[in-house]
């Protein structure tokens, strides 16, 4: 237990002083456990609370100090102060898509059927938040000149085994801005499946100007499926094909 500890402090000292992204606790590797991993942000436990109303951080991107997303879809997601399954002491709950910059990853434990205990330490509006939820870590952005705009086409690396962002993204969803990155419209999360372990993005994206509608018609398309938004730079149109 003592060479544990001392593990981890080393670990934590990493990540403090040259900015080290990934914790792995010991028994991530050693100990594989039964069941399966229930996240604790969508716990009824701690969403029963009263818990502040985090304010969300999607005015304006900035892509370079919150490069992530963190994305309730309709749900509410619990923030954390700390990460100890023993005693989780609940901050505040988000329930709106935010900007987020992850701060580190930290592998606690993975079970037999592939699921992970995985928690992020994550930045919003500059204060820090602790949370289990998958973060959106996936993004392709876009130039949309005819209409002096920009688009940031954004997923979730879920993975086809299961393992922990790893694998082709899924759970895409759009936002709009201006050419200075202010947000003008956000999708919900798209009924879409990529299911595509290989896919590049010249394979998953078709982005075409139609003259006759004044608009963009984007087409994201997986192993099985294809999606069409249409978008005039005031609103979508969205269509399974």
């Amino acid at each position: 237990m003592k060479n544990e500890f001392l593990t981890l402090i080393c670990l934590l000292f990493l990540n403090f002083c040259f900015g080290q992204k990934e914790i792995y606790y010991p028994e991530y590797k050693d100990d594989i456990k039964n069941g399966t991993y229930e996240i604790n942000s969508f716990s009824k436990e701690f969403l029963k609370e009263k818990l502040a109303i985090i304010k969300p951080n999607i005015e304006t991107l900035n892509p370079k100090e919150y490069p992530n997303f963190l994305n309730p879809y309709n749900k509410e997601i619990v923030l954390f102060e700390n990460h100890d399954l023993t005693k989780l002491k609940p901050i505040g709950k988000l329930t709106e898509l935010t900007q987020v910059c992850v701060d580190s990853i930290i592998y606690k434990y993975k079970f037999k059927d592939l699921t992970n205990c995985v928690w992020n330490r994550i930045s919003i509006n500059d204060k820090y938040y602790y949370t289990d939820t998958d973060i959106h870590d996936f993004s392709i952005s876009k130039e949309l000149n005819k209409l002096n705009q920009k688009l940031k086409i954004i997923g979730q690396k879920d993975g086809y085994d299961g393992a922990y962002h790893l694998g082709y993204p899924e759970y895409f969803f759009m936002i709009f801005t201006d050419i200075e990155n202010k947000v003008i419209y956000k999708t919900k999360v798209l009924e879409f499946y990529l299911n595509d372990e290989f896919a590049m993005e010249e394979d998953i994206l078709k982005l075409e100007w139609n003259e006759k509608d004044d608009s963009y018609e984007i087409t994201l398309i997986g192993a099985d499926e294809k999606i069409n938004i249409s978008w005039n730079g005031k609103k979508t149109e969205i269509k399974k094909l």
